[in-house]
């Protein structure tokens, strides 16, 4: 039977310490990251979260060494550090809405070449990802997505209909897993969207839906949020296991 080795620990970078962030900062701290070591934070002031610490001062964040680099904060973060973290190493943007900015994506495309690390889109929030990247072999293939802002008075309402492109420049915080899902289907130009304000509705609604060669799938999530729980933070939590284990699934 052949010797274990324990692998080193790797070093994870986190630009952003709000809600996405901190319930993944919080995880590591309790011992749920098995394999990686917070080595460094980026926010927009210096604050500490159990043994982590974050600063403000980005020459000093991108003057460490990262095996990861997970952008939490924002597209208005992607385009600010996205370039100089592909400089660096890998990184895992929540932020996908961000790249609408066609300027910012080929940057960013341009980085990851010329250095050989990889922009990851997270899912986020959403789910049935996998079934559009199969239908997006199709080139015939439509997504639609309904997206609900966050509620708030007033009726529910129709805010915007159009492409996913366009809905990421108009509403580039709250359109982020619509993106992602374009992106690994028909394309942000392809993509269409509806945006509504909910109303005083306990929570808001996502809504997928995919018509290709190989069917049709549906998926729709409501996202409870609160402190210390938030489905994107979810969602990195379960990356970071994942890429821990010799033999996983997802």
């Amino acid at each position: 039977m052949p010797e274990y080795k324990p692998q080193p620990e790797r070093r994870l970078g986190m630009i952003g310490f709000g809600r996405i962030a901190s319930p993944v900062i919080d995880c590591w701290n309790d011992g749920g990251l098995p394999g990686w070591t917070v080595a460094g934070v980026l926010a927009r002031r210096s604050r500490q979260r159990g043994s982590v610490w974050s600063t403000d001062d980005a020459d000093a964040f991108f003057s460490k060494p990262f095996d990861l680099i997970i952008e939490a904060a924002g597209p208005s973060a992607l385009a600010a550090h996205g370039e100089r973290a592909l400089r660096l190493a890998d990184v895992w943007t929540v932020s996908a809405a961000a790249l609408a900015d066609v300027t910012l994506f080929d940057a960013l495309h341009v980085a990851g070449v010329r250095t050989g690390h990889r922009l990851r889109v997270m899912p986020g929030a959403i789910a049935g990802l996998d079934g559009v990247a199969m239908a997006s072999v199709d080139p015939a293939a439509e997504l639609r997505l309904d997206i609900d802002l966050l509620p708030g008075p007033g009726p529910r309402a129709l805010v915007f209909s159009g492409s996913v492109r366009e809905a990421a420049m108009r509403f580039p915080d709250s359109v982020n897993v619509a993106a992602a899902a374009a992106l690994a289907g028909p394309g942000l130009d392809r993509a269409q969207i509806n945006v509504y304000h909910p109303g005083p509705v306990p929570r808001h609604r996502l809504t997928l839906s995919i018509t290709s060669c190989f069917g049709i799938v549906h998926a729709s999530v409501e996202p409870l949020r609160g402190p210390g729980v938030h489905p994107v933070a979810a969602c990195l939590i379960a990356a970071l296991r994942a890429e821990s284990r010799s033999i996983w699934s997802g």
